[in-house]
């Protein structure tokens, strides 16, 4: 088998490649399965979250039940007490409405003050139907049993306990920490949710309902979060409510993680306490959900264990997947690659090879194969179909000897002496030519036959030396372009990848100035628009002054009325002075006259007296009323005045509003006009960016290319060393001359920097194709 590889370019190949595509997909799965663990734990972290969610809104919202139903019996009960419409009787029913209505609570009690609900104590001791206990104080309590049917008893009033003290002297409601209950035929644990009791804002008891942990620790531990995972709960003060083993219920949490449970419970915010180990020895990470328990000023605990096989079920599932796919794809490249080399270069070579067998053979009839090739291999096959052609002549002077030696035979028994040099010569001349051509078969095109052969030998040894000479030439010249191609190929990958990565910056920057271009943009068109509303409010506001002016000219037109009526009515007054004046002196004619009459016209005085008065009463109101329609007259036309400066100022400011109008309409214009040209900018960018994120895909498919054009020129070059050829330039030396060549005769462009050029190291090319450091890589084929 290590013989095989030894001689088989294609197992090496396959060998080589297999071991470099193993290598890829141990690392990529070794990425996919660390972002995989990494995606499947945030996942799972969640799920476990939202569960913890979903319970505690459950607990809370069972528990705001309760507290809201205590909430509500405290308020009746002391409501009922102020308004002496509830007795001992009422509350104590009251207390088992509520019990009966909840079927989430256990119990239902209250516990008065000292001689709060009706000042009785000692005289009804142990009075169960006035619901006193032993002391007499008033504790009715209603609970159930365990067929769940409703009992009443009394129980010991100790106020100094937690049940009655927290909400007491807090005036709120409160939750008591888990304890045993007593009084009961059900040994259970219950937490009491309680509410003080006022009237007429006094304290006059406690009343609240009480919680069996029992039915919330079943239903908690009914459920299995990740099939093997468990629900727990604690209360305020760490205590276990609901706990992994029930001899640590109502006692205080000890276990690994108590610090991030204490640190959850006071700030309110949830917690992980990761890597833990049960007693199977089963690891699991601890969520801590803490929550408010509404209406009680608590604040409770959900802790969820997450088994790490929920997490590590999913990563092996994708880890298997993983490695059935990089085997199926690892088999289906080796595959490829196996029939690439066989029809690629394994055929045409043992095509060759066989070729040089049957020539070492003497066959020289037969053409070489793959002369029709225009690779390496086909230059090669004509190389050799030359050196067939020589090889036949040379063939052809040997028989014709052979004839000559039989044709002397007689002469050579003739002269025994002749014929036996003869023969030596003849002898030493098959003897180099074969050794020659052994050297050939081998691969070695250094050798030559340096013997003299005598007379028409000597032709049969230029032949053959100019034969191996031209053959040894084309292998050199072969040679040679085999590294050119390759020092070519490595510059142009290596230019390829600079480009590509100049590509990719501008690429970015383009995109950069494009995204700013956009903002920039959006801005200059958000101004235009902002311009134009602008505009239209200057002009509403003009349309606004110009009404006013109108108004202003209406009012100046009353105004002018108003002083028309006024004069009017001055006049119509100075008329009514004149009736007033004849009037007054047609009754003092009256008078006279009345007088001259005597008694009979005494009636008529009376009337005289009382028309006179009137008239100058007239004539008073008269200039009253002159002279209040002066002042008016006065007042109207300093109005006529303000009112007409008014209307100045108003056109004024019309005119100067009209302005602005026409300049914000310049400024709306002129932004419109710069957004416009900025989103012909933007198109511009764009399209620019689009062009150059192609040209990027563009230098890297180059790139690609010119690696792939490498790999064929190492491995022509490999195969062509395998030839010996004596006096030409070792590879090595061959890629020292180039790269020495490239690097003087290169100068960078000034117009753009660039990476510098690749000089390739000195190596030399081992026989399957690949590289090696030592000269025993210079093998025959």
């Amino acid at each position: 088998m290590f013989a095989f590889f030894n001689r088989s370019i294609a197992a090496k190949l396959l060998v080589v490649t297999g071991i470099a595509i193993g290598l890829v997909l141990i690392l990529s799965n070794l990425v996919l399965i660390s972002q995989t663990r990494d995606r499947v734990h945030s996942l799972t972290m969640d799920q476990a979250d939202a569960e913890a969610k979903s319970i505690a809104r459950e607990i809370a919202g069972d528990i705001g039940e309760l507290a809201s139903a205590a909430r509500t019996m405290s308020g009746v009960i002391g409501r009922g007490h102020e308004g002496k419409s509830l007795d001992r009787l009422g509350i104590t029913n009251i207390l088992k409405a509520n019990l009966e209505q909840n079927p989430f609570a256990f119990g239902s009690w209250m516990a008065e003050e000292p001689l709060a609900i009706d000042g009785q104590k000692d005289e009804i001791k142990g009075k169960l139907d006035l619901s006193a206990n032993d002391e007499g104080y008033f504790t009715p309590y209603w609970s159930k049993n365990r067929n769940g049917e409703v009992q009443f008893s009394t129980f010991r009033a100790d106020y100094p306990a937690e049940w009655y003290a927290l909400a007491a002297k807090s005036g709120k409601g409160a939750i008591t920490a888990p304890y045993m209950a007593e009084g009961t035929d059900v040994p259970t644990t219950m937490s009491s949710i309680a509410f003080p009791v006022f009237s007429g804002g006094k304290l006059i008891g406690v009343t609240g309902v009480d919680m069996s942990l029992l039915s919330l620790s079943d239903k908690l531990k009914a459920l299995k979060p990740f099939e093997t995972g468990r629900v727990m709960l604690v209360a305020q003060g760490a205590q276990w409510l609901v706990a992994p083993t029930d001899d640590l219920v109502m006692k205080t949490y000890e276990a690994e993680g108590a610090d991030a449970l204490k640190a959850s419970l006071s700030n309110g915010t949830g917690g992980l306490v990761p890597n833990l180990v049960n007693a199977s020895g089963e690891g699991f990470d601890r969520l801590l959900y803490p929550f408010a328990v509404p209406g009680v000023n608590a604040t409770w605990a959900v802790i969820i264990d997450i088994p790490h096989a929920a997490i590590n079920a999913a990563i092996e599932a994708q880890t298997m997947m993983m490695i059935v796919g990089g085997l199926i794809v690892l088999a289906a490249v080796m595959l490829t690659l196996l029939l690439a080399v066989r029809s690629l270069a394994q055929r045409p070579l043992h095509g060759l090879v066989g070729d040089v067998e049957r020539m070492t053979k003497g066959d020289y009839e037969s053409d070489i194969s793959n002369q029709h090739r225009e690779d390496e291999i086909g230059l090669v096959a004509k190389a050799l179909n030359g050196f067939r052609h020589k090889l036949a002549e040379s063939h052809m002077l040997a028989a014709e000897a052979e004839t000559q030696r039989k044709a002397a035979e007689g002469e050579r028994r003739r002269n025994e002496e002749d014929r036996n040099a003869s023969a030596s010569v003849q002898q030493h001349v098959v003897t180099a030519l074969g050794s020659g051509l052994a050297q050939l078969s081998q691969g070695n095109l250094a050798h030559r036959i340096a013997e003299d052969f005598p007379g028409e030998y000597g032709a049969l040894k230029r032949d053959f030396n100019e034969a191996v000479a031209s053959l040894e030439q084309a292998i050199a010249s072969v040679n040679g372009s085999v590294v050119n191609i390759a020092a070519g190929t490595s510059e142009i990958s290596e230019s390829a990848a600079d480009l590509s990565k100049r590509t990719e910056q501008q690429a970015a920057s383009l995109e950069e100035t494009a995204a700013a271009l956009n903002e920039l943009t959006e801005q200059v068109h958000s101004s235009a628009e902002n311009a134009g509303t602008a505009a239209n409010t200057v002009s509403v506001a003009v349309k606004d002054a110009e009404k006013s002016g109108e108004v202003v000219q209406k009012a100046v037109a009353s105004m002018h009325g108003i002083e028309q009526s006024s004069q009017e009515i001055s006049r119509i007054i100075g008329v009514i002075d004149e009736i007033a004046f004849q009037t007054n002196l047609l009754a003092l004619n009256a008078g006279v006259e009345a007088a001259r009459a005597g008694e009979a016209g005494k009636g008529f005085a009376v009337v005289a007296q009382e028309v006179r008065e009137l008239a100058q009463r007239s004539a008073t109101a008269a200039k009253e009323i002159k002279a209040l329609i002066n002042a008016s007259a006065a007042q109207v036309k300093d109005g006529v005045e303000l009112v007409g400066e008014a209307g100045q100022t108003l056109e004024k400011i019309s005119q100067q509003v009209m302005q602005i109008n026409g300049l914000i309409r310049q400024i709306s214009a002129s932004a419109s006009e710069q957004a416009s040209g900025l989103k012909e900018v933007n198109a511009a960018v764009n399209q620019m960016d689009q062009v150059t994120q192609q040209n990027a895909a563009m230098v890297e498919e180059t790139t690609a290319a010119s690696m792939a054009l490498r790999n064929e020129s190492d491995t022509l070059r490999g195969l062509v060393a395998k030839f010996q050829v004596g006096g030409a330039v070792a590879p090595a030396a061959i890629l020292r001359a180039t790269a020495e060549s490239m690097r003087g005769s290169y100068t960078p462009q000034a117009a753009a920097p660039r990476a510098p050029v690749y000089t390739p190291a000195p190596r030399k090319v081992a026989a399957a194709g690949g590289a090696s450091g030592g000269a025993d890589s210079w093998e025959e084929f």
